[in-house]
């Protein structure tokens, strides 16, 4: 078996109680069922606690009843969590253990990576302008494709892989501007695709993103606040491309983008919808960005870390949303 990651991905290692975020907070915790049989052999008080807190969604898998505020019930104080405390991080359950990491499955080949919406890796992304790196590393599990469903899913990544790393040739292996990037990769995508993108413009971007099903209410007030004050940020628009046009982190976040969401287009085959999607995602990061630039007459890094994790929280940790941005509806 072949393993597909950013060179950053080992880097990982969550801050705990540092973070301004928590991933404990405001999500549904599934309960696979493998860690349900570890919770029901557990013969202590807390064993006897974590049954209790455990329910049924709408969907009819198991996952903790979240408390006040949306809170996980074993999150203390310090925000710190209390089954890690008492039993070890191998009692976790696999959303837990697992987080941000996600991986995508090809015959013969896992592709692992950090989501976005966990602001350390963001802060790890964006901590210096070097180009974004695959690497690869492989085990003793014998390659077996066996079918022709499989063959023809393997063909597509390694064709997919192909583009996606022609785009990154694109994104890091030249001195022009990024904007001349863009257009640049966007020529590419398009003799590719063999028909022009159907890119919206920065209005439509915004009136798609207003639309997607908001994850709290902090997101609706500000995409209306980006919407409502579109036209006063966009004077500004030539003042922040002049000073932003030699940028290497914006590269870095779409070719992360591109790494995350083009190669699924092996399962789909829809390699124009995809492209779509992520030229419009850096584009709507950059508006976000624009935004904290007008408002504020600055934009730090860690204002730049906080807009792509609530991007990525906002879309790429709903299907739904995702869906609905990438095929409308």
């Amino acid at each position: 078996m072949i393993y597909i990651k950013p060179s950053f991905y080992d880097d990982f290692k969550c801050i705990a109680s540092e973070c301004s975020d928590n991933c404990c907070i405001g999500w549904e915790i599934d309960v696979d069922e493998n860690t349900l049989q570890k919770y029901n052999g557990l013969n202590n008080p807390l064993g006897d606690e974590i049954r209790s807190k455990i329910t049924t969604s709408e969907d009819g898998s198991k996952c903790f009843a979240l408390g006040e505020n949306d809170r996980c019930p074993f999150l203390n104080e310090k925000n710190l969590c209390r089954i890690i405390i008492g039993c070890g991080e191998d009692a976790l359950c696999e959303i837990c253990k697992n987080h941000p990491r996600f991986y995508e499955w090809f015959p013969g080949v896992t592709e692992c990576g950090l989501g976005l919406s966990c602001e350390a890796v963001c802060r790890i992304l964006l901590s210096d302008e070097s180009p974004f790196i695959l690497v690869e590393a492989e085990d003793d599990e014998p390659i077996v494709i066996e079918g022709k469903d499989e063959t023809i899913i393997s063909d597509s990544h390694i064709f997919i892989s192909a583009l996606r790393e022609r785009f990154f040739d694109i994104l890091f292996s030249s001195d022009k501007t990024y904007y001349e990037k863009l257009e640049k990769l966007c020529v590419s995508a398009q003799s590719f695709c063999g028909e022009d993108l159907p890119l919206r413009n920065s209005k439509k971007i915004i009136e798609a993103y207003s639309k997607t099903e908001p994850i709290d209410d902090n997101w609706v007030a500000y995409i209306t606040d980006l919407r409502d004050g579109f036209d006063e940020y966009y004077l500004k628009r030539k003042q922040f491309k002049e000073q932003y046009k030699h940028d290497k982190l914006y590269p870095k976040i779409l070719a992360y983008i591109l790494y995350r969401h083009l190669i699924k287009a092996a399962f789909d085959a829809d390699v124009l919808s995809r492209v779509c999607f992520c030229l419009e995602a850096i584009k709507f990061i950059e508006l976000c960005d624009m935004k904290t630039y007008c408002d504020k007459g600055s934009l730090t890094l860690e204002d730049r870390i906080q807009n792509l994790k609530n991007w990525s929280k906002q879309v790429e940790y709903s299907e739904e949303n995702t869906d609905y941005l990438i095929y409308g509806d």
